[in-house]
């Protein structure tokens, strides 16, 4: 039965993998091309004597600064003083960046105008050129030079726009120095020859910084006046290569910002407000400045094609900025926002025909307005009239835009309801897959597998208009899933509930039954976005309710002379777990009731105090990310020393408390490995360490740190390494995995690392008893609160990208995914190898051993299989980009890992089991 648990779990990935593909909104794009002609042609026949297009600037350069959030250049001590005083001058905007806010989608967003999807982040780490209508393609169409240096992100997507390029590469974070040195040493030659008409800019180094160490670090302020400086320069070479003719632009932005842990993805305030100056070589206005009302950073498009003289790009869903076009005459204004309002209009169209019809009856009658307006004589013309249809053209586009981005998005629905179904049957069949005949549940589980694909790939083109065949896909269904639910009925009130009570209740434990309602409860709570954004809080609930439950229930097991170590139960899945009670202790009762309560109590005291440390070391979720917390003190400049000190404590209990488990060989490596790892953090200057210069970005001893990883894994199968009886390889494995686990966070998370140690080393001397079906559901928990307690979320920002690049020196794909995805999940990995090392003291049976791979399979599922469920019917719900895809995303990975690491327990189960 466990083969086919085991194909029945492999199943449920896949039919989540598939549903993943088509969960993700595919945004629908117009085709077509804006062309002057076109633009000329609609409107003046909607406007006769429209002035033309115009261009108003003769060169523009745009300094695209990442992660360049708003208060780094508005907050009044910012380091860019020079830049602040050139905005006093002009004009800057504080403009929001849409989600999800990483490099590519704002690259295709400031191009193009339109709103990104959230596929988007999957392909920033894979980009292809993009074919879509944008502002490059209008300035190659012109004849007009571009020229690019910068992230090679832009090359990928827009390479044969550029007259000349040159890239970085923009994933390698450890690099803030040389990645913007190879920007900056062309501009030179550049702004001296002055052959181009657009130049770009794309500086990575804030980014990265921020990446690496935070927005609080001492590397920040540097990194802001080395960026203006370079903005000074660069406007003071265009005032110089300024004519008699048109003035020249220097526009200034960031693609995204960044959140107060460093990275970005979401959607605080802090990671989608950005600035946008638009520096002008002649406009000097009296009220420059910053403008203190929001605009959409999408908006530079419309307005950079008006001040260029381009047709606006036709996916465009931005507003024309009139702060930049205020110095234009009145004539000229409204012909902007005319041509802003075709496009948007023709966009409707092409993307909902019919729906534009309310919203062209209204914009008839502005442009009649406008037109009555024209025929007047420039002295009849008033102010009051041109303001009236101004506001006019605006609420049409705001009309416009607001119907388009309701239905931005489209999903294959009878494809996600399949995916979802084949979700829905794979669980049944798992948990009927305990008790049930095998032949039934392999039957039913091939022919509904076969029937879900069918009708995925077949049936499905012909599910919304074909009768015959909308008829049979629903026949069929529902046939499968009616046999599906008559076992289930006839199975669950006896068999399924006796595994749940067997499993969870032996020994009358009371942790038994919280651990099941706690999973009912915390995926019930995965169905309101508060408890999704606030997730840890759940967690951090669970896992301390339950140490208390473990106390009273050894209080009550020894007030009723149950010693813990011989209580009996009534299934063979009953083995004693948690337990570390000598032998005397099971011969004789010796020492007093009260001291043995009394050492209890302290054990649990020590495992609740270390849960609430960790819970204040990283604020994260939503609601109270702003709060300061342990680690925004600790990594001050000023505390170096202090957090150097306490991380060096850490290393050395790790040590301590793993060396009770290994051999001296063993132990000489994990030291070595452990100081590689404070000798890295030394050289990036994280942390303090005599006589080690901050010289390079630690790859040496990181790489020493990988090999002594390796060689502890190797040397458990050397002769003499296992010697101890209560050491097995999954304990040596743990080990091994703790110095790889302190390597690949950041520094202030290795008290962390120790904490947990501390709280694995407490629980091998507990005395409460659990099945392992129980302890499984157990230490997944305990995984779960490690996750959030190491600083992550349900948003994609608090990923840290850094620990990708631990020991690279430059960018590999593979690894560095492979080092980012084990370094988000490593609580919960090394919590699921704790358990592992424990169950193998035990010399688990079959039975055991496939109960705790049927519990950790149907606990990863259940909340897969409700939230999928969930998703689809929300699936135009206002935060799904921002609160359900991450989380559906996490969900994913979770359900990834904890498969692949009970893959140990079914190679366990074939290959060690007796």
């Amino acid at each position: 039965m466990a083969a086919w648990s085991f194909w029945i779990f492999t199943t449920a990935v896949i039919w989540f993998a598939i549903f993943l593909t088509y969960f993700m909104p595919v945004k629908k794009e117009f085709i077509g091309i804006s062309t002057p002609e076109t633009v000329l042609e609609q409107s003046g026949s909607l406007v006769p004597g429209v002035s033309p297009l115009k261009r108003h600037y003769n060169k523009t350069v745009l300094v695209l600064i990442d992660a360049l959030r708003a208060d780094f250049l508005f907050s009044p001590d910012t380091p860019m003083s020079m830049t602040k005083k050139l905005v006093s001058q002009n004009l800057a905007l504080v403009a929001k960046a849409h989600t999800p806010t990483v490099t590519l989608p704002r690259i295709k967003a400031l191009m193009t105008g339109s709103v990104p999807g959230f596929v988007d982040v999957i392909l920033n780490f894979g980009s292809t050129k993009y074919e879509g209508d944008n502002i490059l393609a209008q300035m190659s169409r012109a004849g007009r030079r571009v020229v690019f240096f910068g992230d090679d992100t832009w090359i990928k997507l827009f390479s044969d726009h550029f007259t000349r390029y040159e890239g970085t590469t923009s994933f390698f974070v450890t690099d803030y120095t040389e990645v913007d040195n190879n920007v900056t040493r062309h501009l030179p030659l550049e702004l001296s020859a002055g052959d181009f008409d657009l130049l770009i800019l794309h500086y990575l180094g804030l980014d990265h910084i921020g990446h690496l160490a935070g927005p609080n670090s001492p590397l920040v302020p540097p990194k802001l006046r080395e960026m203006d400086e370079v903005i000074d320069t660069v406007y003071r070479s265009l005032t110089k290569l300024q004519g008699e003719g048109l003035p020249n632009l220097l526009i200034v932005c960031g693609d995204h910002g960044m959140s107060d842990q460093g990275s970005h993805g979401g959607a605080s305030y802090s990671e989608t407000r950005v600035p946008l100056a638009f520096l002008s070589t002649q406009h000097r206005s009296s009220t420059g400045g910053v403008v203190e009302s929001e605009v959409d950073q999408i908006d530079l498009v419309p307005t950079l094609s008006e001040l260029l003289g381009l047709p606006i790009p036709s996916n465009n869903l931005g507003h024309l900025l009139m702060d930049m076009v205020q110095e234009q005459g009145a004539e000229e204004q409204l012909a902007s926002l005319l041509r802003n309002t075709i496009q948007l209009l023709n966009l409707l169209r092409e993307d909902q025909p019919g729906a534009d019809s309310e919203v062209r009856g209204f914009f008839h009658s502005t442009c009649e307005l406008h037109s009555k307006w024209l025929s007047l004589t420039p002295q009849e013309r008033s102010s009051a009239m041109a303001h009236q249809i101004q506001i006019k053209y605006n609420e049409v586009i705001t009309m416009a835009t607001s119907t388009i981005t309701k239905k931005l998005t489209t999903y294959d629905l009878p494809a996600l309801i399949t995916c979802v179904i084949g979700l829905w049957t794979a669980a049944i069949l798992l948990l009927l897959s305990q008790q049930s005949p095998v032949r039934w549940v392999v039957m039913v589980h091939v022919i509904s597998t076969l029937y879900l694909v069918g009708h995925l790939t077949q049936f499905q083109s012909v599910w919304p208009f074909s009768g015959s065949g909308y008829l049979i896909s629903v026949a069929s269904l529902m046939l499968v899933l009616s046999t599906i639910a008559l076992q289930a009925k006839k199975t669950m009130k006896d068999q399924v509930l006796e595994w749940m009570r067997s499993s969870f209740y032996g020994g009358g434990s009371l942790c038994g039954g919280f651990l099941i309602a706690g999973t009912l409860l915390h995926t019930v709570s995965l169905l309101s976005s508060s408890y999704v954004e606030e997730e840890h809080q759940t967690w951090y609930f669970l896992s301390t309710t339950i140490h208390i439950l473990h106390l009273m229930s050894v209080i009550l097991t020894m007030n009723t002379n149950q010693h813990p170590c011989n209580a009996s139960f009534n299934s063979s899945t009953s083995n004693h777990f948690l337990r570390s009670c000598p032998k005397s202790d099971v011969e004789s009762d010796q020492g007093s009731h009260s001291d043995k309560i009394r050492q209890e109590v302290l054990n649990t005291a020590v495992l609740l105090l270390a849960a609430r440390l960790m819970r204040s070391w990283n604020q994260t979720g939503n609601k109270w990310l702003h709060l300061p917390d342990i680690v925004d003190w600790l990594i001050l400049a000023d505390n170096r020393i202090l957090l150097s000190v306490l991380v060096a404590v850490s290393l050395l209990l790790i040590l301590v408390l793993q060396s009770r488990r290994l051999t001296w060989v063993q132990t000489i490596l994990s030291a070595t490995g452990l100081f590689c790892v404070f000798w890295s953090r030394a050289s990036t200057g994280a942390l303090f360490l005599p006589f080690v210069p901050q010289m390079d970005r630690g790859i040496l001893p990181a790489r020493l740190s990988f090999l002594c990883v390796f060689l502890v894994l190797v040397s458990q199968f050397l002769p003499g390494q296992t010697s101890r009886p209560s050491v097995g390889h999954m304990d040596i494995c743990l080990s091994a995995w703790t110095v790889l686990h302190v390597l690949l966070m950041r520094p202030h998370n290795t008290v962390l690392v120790a904490f947990m140690t501390v709280q694995q080393s407490v629980l091998c001397g507990c005395k409460l008893v659990l099945s392992p079906s129980a302890a499984a559901v157990f230490y997944v928990w305990m995984g779960r609160a490690a996750f959030f307690s190491q600083g992550n979320s349900n948003s994609i920002a608090t990923v840290d990208v850094g620990a990708g690049y631990v020991g690279q020196e430059d960018y590999n794909a593979f690894p560095v995914a492979f080092l980012l995805g084990l370094a988000t999940y490593a609580g919960p990995i090394y919590w699921f190898m704790a358990f592992l090392a424990k169950l193998n003291t035990l010399n688990p049976s079959h039975r055991d051993l496939h109960q705790v791979y049927f519990t950790v399979a149907v606990t990863c599922l259940l909340s897969m299989v409700v939230y999928a469920a969930f998703v689809v019917t929300e699936r135009y719900h206002l935060f799904v980009w921002t609160v359900f895809l991450p989380k559906l995303l996490y969900l994913g990975m979770d359900l990834v890992i904890y498969y692949l690491l009970s893959v140990i327990l079914v190679l366990k189960y074939y290959l060690w089991c007796e």
